[in-house]
Protein backbone atom coordinates (compact mmCIF):
# COMPACT_ATOMS: atom_id res chain seq x y z
CA UNK A 1 0.00 0.00 0.00
CA UNK A 2 1.29 3.30 -0.72
CA UNK A 3 1.62 5.36 2.18
CA UNK A 4 0.40 9.20 0.37
CA UNK A 5 -3.45 10.98 0.80
CA UNK A 6 -4.98 11.34 -2.37
CA UNK A 7 -7.71 13.51 -3.03
CA UNK A 8 -11.09 11.80 -3.47
CA UNK A 9 -15.00 12.44 -3.92
CA UNK A 10 -17.41 9.81 -1.89
CA UNK A 11 -20.84 10.40 -4.18
CA UNK A 12 -22.94 8.46 -1.96
CA UNK A 13 -26.73 7.24 -0.70
CA UNK A 14 -26.51 6.24 2.50
CA UNK A 15 -27.59 4.00 3.48
CA UNK A 16 -26.35 0.72 5.66
CA UNK A 17 -23.39 -0.60 3.49
CA UNK A 18 -22.74 3.39 3.08
CA UNK A 19 -22.15 4.18 6.78
CA UNK A 20 -19.83 1.31 7.10
CA UNK A 21 -17.72 2.21 3.84
CA UNK A 22 -17.51 6.17 4.99
CA UNK A 23 -16.39 5.20 8.53
CA UNK A 24 -13.63 2.84 7.15
CA UNK A 25 -12.68 6.03 4.58
CA UNK A 26 -13.11 8.79 7.50
CA UNK A 27 -10.61 6.67 9.44
CA UNK A 28 -7.78 6.30 6.90
CA UNK A 29 -5.12 8.34 6.41
CA UNK A 30 -4.23 7.76 2.57
CA UNK A 31 -7.85 9.09 1.40
CA UNK A 32 -7.71 12.82 1.54
CA UNK A 33 -12.05 13.42 1.58
CA UNK A 34 -12.99 16.56 -0.63
CA UNK A 35 -16.25 16.27 -0.63
CA UNK A 36 -19.08 14.13 0.50
CA UNK A 37 -22.11 14.47 -2.36
CA UNK A 38 -25.25 12.79 -1.91
CA UNK A 39 -27.57 10.94 -4.24
CA UNK A 40 -30.90 9.66 -4.37
CA UNK A 41 -31.00 5.58 -3.95
CA UNK A 42 -31.22 3.98 -0.92
CA UNK A 43 -33.56 6.33 0.55
CA UNK A 44 -34.46 10.26 -1.01
CA UNK A 45 -32.56 12.51 -1.41
CA UNK A 46 -32.89 15.06 1.51
CA UNK A 47 -32.39 11.69 4.12
CA UNK A 48 -29.38 10.75 2.44
CA UNK A 49 -28.25 14.22 2.95
CA UNK A 50 -29.28 13.86 6.72
CA UNK A 51 -27.62 10.60 6.73
CA UNK A 52 -24.25 11.78 5.60
CA UNK A 53 -24.40 14.35 7.91
CA UNK A 54 -25.50 11.76 10.75
CA UNK A 55 -22.25 9.51 9.77
CA UNK A 56 -19.96 13.26 10.59
CA UNK A 57 -21.33 13.96 13.57
CA UNK A 58 -20.88 10.16 14.92
CA UNK A 59 -17.46 9.88 13.38
CA UNK A 60 -16.41 13.46 14.77
CA UNK A 61 -14.98 14.60 11.59
CA UNK A 62 -16.07 18.48 11.41
CA UNK A 63 -13.70 19.13 8.31
CA UNK A 64 -15.68 17.05 5.63
CA UNK A 65 -18.33 19.50 3.80
CA UNK A 66 -21.26 17.85 2.55
CA UNK A 67 -23.01 18.73 -1.09
CA UNK A 68 -26.61 17.71 -1.84
CA UNK A 69 -27.21 16.42 -5.06
CA UNK A 70 -30.24 15.50 -7.71
CA UNK A 71 -33.37 13.89 -6.43
CA UNK A 72 -34.68 12.38 -9.83
CA UNK A 73 -32.97 10.17 -12.39
CA UNK A 74 -31.09 10.90 -15.62
CA UNK A 75 -34.36 11.04 -17.44
CA UNK A 76 -36.20 12.76 -14.47
CA UNK A 77 -38.35 10.24 -13.28
CA UNK A 78 -39.09 9.43 -9.64
CA UNK A 79 -36.69 6.72 -8.33
CA UNK A 80 -36.96 3.57 -6.67
CA UNK A 81 -35.73 3.40 -3.02
CA UNK A 82 -34.50 0.31 -0.88
CA UNK A 83 -35.88 0.93 2.49
CA UNK A 84 -36.95 -2.87 2.13
CA UNK A 85 -33.05 -3.09 3.07
CA UNK A 86 -31.99 -0.27 4.63
CA UNK A 87 -34.63 0.59 6.90
CA UNK A 88 -37.37 3.76 6.26
CA UNK A 89 -34.92 6.37 7.52
CA UNK A 90 -31.80 4.33 5.45
CA UNK A 91 -30.32 3.55 8.75
CA UNK A 92 -31.74 0.74 10.22
CA UNK A 93 -35.25 2.44 11.30
CA UNK A 94 -33.28 4.10 13.94
CA UNK A 95 -34.80 7.82 13.21
CA UNK A 96 -31.64 9.81 14.94
CA UNK A 97 -32.10 13.20 16.34
CA UNK A 98 -31.32 15.37 13.34
CA UNK A 99 -27.78 16.63 12.96
CA UNK A 100 -25.92 19.55 12.56
CA UNK A 101 -26.16 21.19 8.95
CA UNK A 102 -23.32 23.14 9.66
CA UNK A 103 -21.08 21.08 6.94
CA UNK A 104 -23.95 21.20 4.45
CA UNK A 105 -22.86 23.43 1.25
CA UNK A 106 -25.17 25.47 -0.78
CA UNK A 107 -23.34 24.78 -4.07
CA UNK A 108 -24.88 21.89 -6.00
CA UNK A 109 -22.96 18.57 -5.94
CA UNK A 110 -22.72 18.54 -9.69
CA UNK A 111 -20.91 22.09 -9.55
CA UNK A 112 -18.79 20.80 -6.41
CA UNK A 113 -17.79 18.25 -8.75
CA UNK A 114 -16.63 19.90 -11.34
CA UNK A 115 -14.95 22.71 -9.55
CA UNK A 116 -12.32 20.01 -7.66
CA UNK A 117 -11.83 17.97 -10.73
CA UNK A 118 -10.42 21.15 -12.27
CA UNK A 119 -8.13 21.94 -8.87
CA UNK A 120 -7.05 18.64 -8.30
CA UNK A 121 -6.70 17.90 -12.21
CA UNK A 122 -5.28 14.56 -13.09
CA UNK A 123 -5.11 13.83 -9.23
CA UNK A 124 -8.75 13.51 -7.95
CA UNK A 125 -10.40 9.84 -7.41
CA UNK A 126 -14.49 9.69 -7.40
CA UNK A 127 -15.69 6.96 -5.52
CA UNK A 128 -19.37 6.30 -6.86
CA UNK A 129 -20.88 4.47 -4.06
CA UNK A 130 -24.99 4.68 -5.35
CA UNK A 131 -26.43 6.06 -8.11
CA UNK A 132 -24.35 7.36 -11.05
CA UNK A 133 -26.77 10.42 -11.73
CA UNK A 134 -24.64 13.52 -10.29
CA UNK A 135 -21.11 12.29 -12.13
CA UNK A 136 -23.11 11.92 -14.91
CA UNK A 137 -24.39 15.61 -15.05
CA UNK A 138 -21.13 16.43 -14.16
CA UNK A 139 -19.84 14.82 -17.29
CA UNK A 140 -22.41 16.36 -19.30
CA UNK A 141 -22.23 19.83 -18.70
CA UNK A 142 -17.99 19.71 -18.40
CA UNK A 143 -17.27 17.09 -20.70
CA UNK A 144 -13.24 18.30 -20.04
CA UNK A 145 -13.84 16.36 -16.76
CA UNK A 146 -13.59 13.18 -18.17
CA UNK A 147 -9.52 13.66 -19.00
CA UNK A 148 -9.58 15.83 -15.45
CA UNK A 149 -10.50 12.98 -12.94
CA UNK A 150 -7.99 10.18 -12.27
CA UNK A 151 -10.10 7.10 -11.56
CA UNK A 152 -13.70 6.54 -10.68
CA UNK A 153 -14.43 3.64 -8.47
CA UNK A 154 -17.83 2.30 -8.99
CA UNK A 155 -19.54 0.23 -6.87
CA UNK A 156 -21.94 -1.55 -9.19
CA UNK A 157 -22.18 -3.90 -11.86
CA UNK A 158 -21.75 -8.09 -11.72
CA UNK A 159 -19.79 -9.93 -14.74
CA UNK A 160 -19.89 -14.02 -13.93
CA UNK A 161 -22.82 -13.80 -10.84
CA UNK A 162 -26.39 -12.86 -11.24
CA UNK A 163 -27.43 -9.43 -10.12
CA UNK A 164 -29.26 -8.83 -6.67
CA UNK A 165 -32.18 -6.19 -7.97
CA UNK A 166 -32.92 -8.12 -11.80
CA UNK A 167 -31.28 -11.38 -13.20
CA UNK A 168 -28.51 -9.35 -14.01
CA UNK A 169 -28.25 -6.31 -13.08
CA UNK A 170 -26.72 -4.42 -9.87
CA UNK A 171 -28.89 -1.98 -7.95
CA UNK A 172 -26.68 0.68 -7.85
CA UNK A 173 -26.54 0.79 -11.98
CA UNK A 174 -30.33 0.00 -12.10
CA UNK A 175 -31.55 2.79 -10.37
CA UNK A 176 -30.56 4.87 -13.27
CA UNK A 177 -29.96 3.23 -16.45
CA UNK A 178 -29.44 6.15 -18.37
CA UNK A 179 -27.17 7.71 -16.01
CA UNK A 180 -25.24 4.75 -15.87
CA UNK A 181 -25.14 4.68 -19.52
CA UNK A 182 -23.37 8.30 -19.80
CA UNK A 183 -20.93 7.27 -17.81
CA UNK A 184 -20.04 4.16 -18.91
CA UNK A 185 -20.21 5.16 -22.81
CA UNK A 186 -17.67 8.84 -21.90
CA UNK A 187 -14.53 7.06 -21.94
CA UNK A 188 -13.79 8.04 -18.29
CA UNK A 189 -11.15 6.14 -16.25
CA UNK A 190 -13.10 3.60 -14.57
CA UNK A 191 -12.90 0.57 -12.11
CA UNK A 192 -15.83 -1.04 -11.25
CA UNK A 193 -16.63 -2.68 -7.78
CA UNK A 194 -19.11 -5.16 -8.88
CA UNK A 195 -21.14 -7.69 -7.46
CA UNK A 196 -18.57 -10.45 -8.15
CA UNK A 197 -16.54 -8.81 -5.06
CA UNK A 198 -18.54 -7.87 -2.86
CA UNK A 199 -20.47 -10.82 -2.59
CA UNK A 200 -17.06 -12.93 -1.52
CA UNK A 201 -16.71 -10.23 1.91
CA UNK A 202 -18.52 -11.14 4.57
CA UNK A 203 -18.29 -9.83 8.46
CA UNK A 204 -18.46 -12.76 10.48
CA UNK A 205 -21.00 -12.98 13.66
CA UNK A 206 -17.77 -13.18 15.46
CA UNK A 207 -16.35 -9.99 13.64
CA UNK A 208 -19.69 -8.49 14.87
CA UNK A 209 -19.30 -8.77 18.84
CA UNK A 210 -15.55 -8.25 18.26
CA UNK A 211 -16.39 -4.42 16.96
CA UNK A 212 -20.07 -4.04 18.99
CA UNK A 213 -17.57 -4.98 22.11
CA UNK A 214 -15.21 -2.02 21.37
CA UNK A 215 -18.42 0.11 22.89
CA UNK A 216 -17.22 3.60 21.19
CA UNK A 217 -19.41 5.90 19.42
CA UNK A 218 -19.15 4.28 15.65
CA UNK A 219 -19.48 0.71 17.01
CA UNK A 220 -22.49 1.74 18.93
CA UNK A 221 -24.09 3.16 15.58
CA UNK A 222 -23.22 0.78 13.56
CA UNK A 223 -24.91 -2.19 16.37
CA UNK A 224 -28.06 0.06 16.04
CA UNK A 225 -28.25 0.11 12.14
CA UNK A 226 -26.89 -3.13 11.18
CA UNK A 227 -29.99 -5.68 11.59
CA UNK A 228 -32.41 -4.77 9.27
CA UNK A 229 -29.85 -4.64 6.47
CA UNK A 230 -28.30 -7.70 8.20
CA UNK A 231 -31.42 -9.53 7.72
CA UNK A 232 -32.01 -8.25 4.05
CA UNK A 233 -28.46 -10.03 2.67
CA UNK A 234 -28.85 -13.23 4.31
CA UNK A 235 -30.06 -14.97 0.92
CA UNK A 236 -26.65 -16.19 -0.90
CA UNK A 237 -24.44 -15.97 2.06
CA UNK A 238 -21.43 -18.22 2.95
CA UNK A 239 -21.31 -17.45 6.44
CA UNK A 240 -25.37 -17.67 8.68
CA UNK A 241 -25.51 -14.58 10.32
CA UNK A 242 -22.84 -12.30 8.33
CA UNK A 243 -23.36 -8.70 7.46
CA UNK A 244 -22.37 -7.78 3.80
CA UNK A 245 -21.94 -4.24 3.22
CA UNK A 246 -21.63 -3.69 -0.56
CA UNK A 247 -20.34 -0.31 -0.55
CA UNK A 248 -17.02 -1.23 1.30
CA UNK A 249 -15.26 -2.80 -1.10
CA UNK A 250 -15.25 0.05 -3.54
CA UNK A 251 -13.34 2.50 -0.44
CA UNK A 252 -10.99 -1.01 0.35
CA UNK A 253 -9.97 -0.58 -3.20
CA UNK A 254 -9.65 3.12 -3.01
CA UNK A 255 -7.73 2.67 -0.07
CA UNK A 256 -5.62 -0.71 -1.15
CA UNK A 257 -5.92 -1.94 -4.55
CA UNK A 258 -3.52 -4.43 -4.19
CA UNK A 259 -5.88 -6.31 -2.29
CA UNK A 260 -8.22 -7.28 -5.25
CA UNK A 261 -7.52 -9.02 -8.79
CA UNK A 262 -8.54 -6.92 -11.84
CA UNK A 263 -9.16 -7.36 -15.59
CA UNK A 264 -9.44 -4.79 -18.18
CA UNK A 265 -12.91 -6.00 -20.00
CA UNK A 266 -14.98 -4.44 -23.04
CA UNK A 267 -18.24 -2.98 -20.96
CA UNK A 268 -21.42 -2.25 -22.63
CA UNK A 269 -23.90 -0.61 -20.14
CA UNK A 270 -27.35 -2.22 -21.03
CA UNK A 271 -30.22 0.20 -20.89
CA UNK A 272 -33.10 -1.24 -22.95
CA UNK A 273 -33.32 -5.07 -22.10
CA UNK A 274 -36.45 -6.55 -20.10
CA UNK A 275 -34.41 -9.18 -18.13
CA UNK A 276 -30.76 -7.24 -19.00
CA UNK A 277 -31.54 -3.21 -18.53
CA UNK A 278 -29.25 -2.40 -16.08
CA UNK A 279 -26.05 -5.05 -17.18
CA UNK A 280 -22.94 -4.45 -17.95
CA UNK A 281 -22.67 -6.36 -20.65
CA UNK A 282 -18.87 -8.01 -21.67
CA UNK A 283 -17.74 -7.26 -25.55
CA UNK A 284 -14.27 -8.56 -26.11
CA UNK A 285 -15.38 -9.15 -30.13
CA UNK A 286 -16.38 -5.41 -30.21
CA UNK A 287 -19.61 -5.78 -31.71
CA UNK A 288 -20.86 -2.92 -29.68
CA UNK A 289 -19.71 0.33 -30.93
CA UNK A 290 -19.71 2.27 -27.75
CA UNK A 291 -18.31 -0.53 -25.62
CA UNK A 292 -15.61 1.15 -23.14
CA UNK A 293 -12.77 -0.45 -21.80
CA UNK A 294 -13.29 -0.66 -17.84
CA UNK A 295 -10.56 -2.55 -14.86
CA UNK A 296 -13.17 -4.51 -13.83
CA UNK A 297 -12.48 -6.48 -10.45
CA UNK A 298 -12.83 -10.35 -10.84
CA UNK A 299 -11.39 -11.58 -7.46
CA UNK A 300 -10.67 -9.99 -3.66
CA UNK A 301 -8.87 -11.19 -0.62
CA UNK A 302 -11.45 -11.14 1.24
CA UNK A 303 -9.82 -11.75 5.09
CA UNK A 304 -7.51 -8.52 4.18
CA UNK A 305 -10.21 -6.96 3.10
CA UNK A 306 -12.61 -7.52 6.31
CA UNK A 307 -8.90 -6.50 8.95
CA UNK A 308 -9.09 -3.16 7.04
CA UNK A 309 -12.48 -2.52 7.81
CA UNK A 310 -12.19 -3.70 11.34
CA UNK A 311 -9.33 -2.02 11.98
CA UNK A 312 -10.79 1.18 10.87
CA UNK A 313 -13.78 0.79 13.02
CA UNK A 314 -11.34 -0.36 15.68
CA UNK A 315 -9.38 3.23 15.33
CA UNK A 316 -12.11 5.21 16.37
CA UNK A 317 -12.36 3.94 19.96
Amino acid sequence: MKDYSKPVIIDCDPGVDDAAALFLALSHKNLDIQAITTIFGNVGLQQTTTNALKILEVARKTGVPVFKGVEKTFDYRDPIDSKNVHGNDGLGNNFFPEPPSDQLMTQHAVLATIDLAKKFKGELTYVALGRLTNLALAISLEPSIVNSIKEVVIMGGAINVPGNISPTASANLFGDVHGASVVYRSGINLTQIGLDVCNEVEISPDNQEEIWNLKSTVSQFLEKIVPVHRSAHQIGNKIPGAARFNDMPAVGYTIDPTLFKCETLRIHFETLGEFTKGQTVVDPKHFVEDAQNVNVAMKVDSEKLVKLWMDGIKSYS
